[in-house]
């Protein structure tokens, strides 16, 4: 298997900050159809940069009936744009060789995506929730197209309530947008913040695989520069391919060395 690419969820609009970094492939949120990140695009902006840069366009909620209103925009695009979603009704509406599934949390094993491939759904993004071995043994015994988080700070969950909103609301405090949250068991820190939307809870610390990019430098890899700052932004896209990236930041890479039993299949 060759190696493939890094692609950029980026955390501003414009794209050629970007282009220091021989950066050209970039994963872009759809205005209305994604949540939990920085910025986002419409068709217009997506189409454009598409002449450019190699782009995906990102849908990460579930839609319920709005996806009647994806399906009208979807002939739209420019056809060498393919999708990463997370809406498993969406493999109906979008070609499968522009598919790519996002089924976040629950992809987990080799056996699911190889069923995925029987389906003609060659193209899956897996959970970075897995151990260094259960990353090779699916790598060893797929033959799909993979796409992996490489740097990102998790996305754990996403409401359509405004969570933070309503407790302000409720204790009459301040009105913010985000707060820094201490978790009571574990006491890690966690970001929540609101959009418009709704609410998202992305764990505080980056998580870096840079340790082991030897083993995953056959995967898609992604970088998502949601939430994180300048300068480690900088430190991120200066050593994108280097194994010592997860000390230069603050970063945790705990699943790929600890096994997590909570995962679809594990439980017996």
């Amino acid at each position: 298997m060759q190696k493939k690419e890094f692609l950029i969820i980026p955390n501003t609009k414009d794209l050629d900050l970007y282009k220091k970094y021989n950066l050209n492939s970039f994963i872009l949120p759809l205005q209305g159809f994604s949540i939990g990140y920085n910025c986002y695009f419409d068709i217009g902006e997506i189409n454009e940069l598409s002449k450019q840069y190699n782009i995906y366009v990102i849908v990460n909620k579930f839609l319920h009936m709005t996806i009647y209103d994806f399906k009208r925009i979807y002939n739209k695009f420019n056809n060498k744009i393919k999708f990463i979603v997370e809406d498993i009704g969406l493999v109906n509406i979008i070609d499968k060789d522009r598919l790519i599934l996002y089924e976040n949390h629950i992809l987990s094993n080799y056996k699911a995506i190889n069923y995925l491939s029987t389906l003609d759904i060659n193209n899956v993004v897996i959970n970075n929730d897995l151990t260094i071995d259960e990353l090779k043994e699916i790598i060893s015994k797929t033959s799909s197209n993979i796409y992996y988080y490489y740097v990102s700070k998790n996305m754990l969950m996403y409401s359509r309530r405004n969570l933070v909103k309503n407790f302000n609301k409720y204790y009459e405090l301040e009105d913010t947008n985000n707060y820094l949250l201490s978790e009571s068991v574990t006491h890690k820190e966690l970001e929540i913040s609101d959009e418009e939307v709704g609410s998202v809870v992305r764990y505080h610390k980056i998580f870096c695989a840079s340790k082991y990019l030897n083993d995953l430098n056959i995967l898609n890899l992604i970088i998502d520069l949601t939430n994180i700052n300048d300068t480690s932004m900088h430190m991120i896209l200066e050593n994108i391919d280097n194994e010592k990236l997860c000390d230069l930041i603050d970063s945790d890479y705990y699943f790929l060395e600890n096994d997590i039993k909570y995962k679809v299949g594990d439980i017996k």
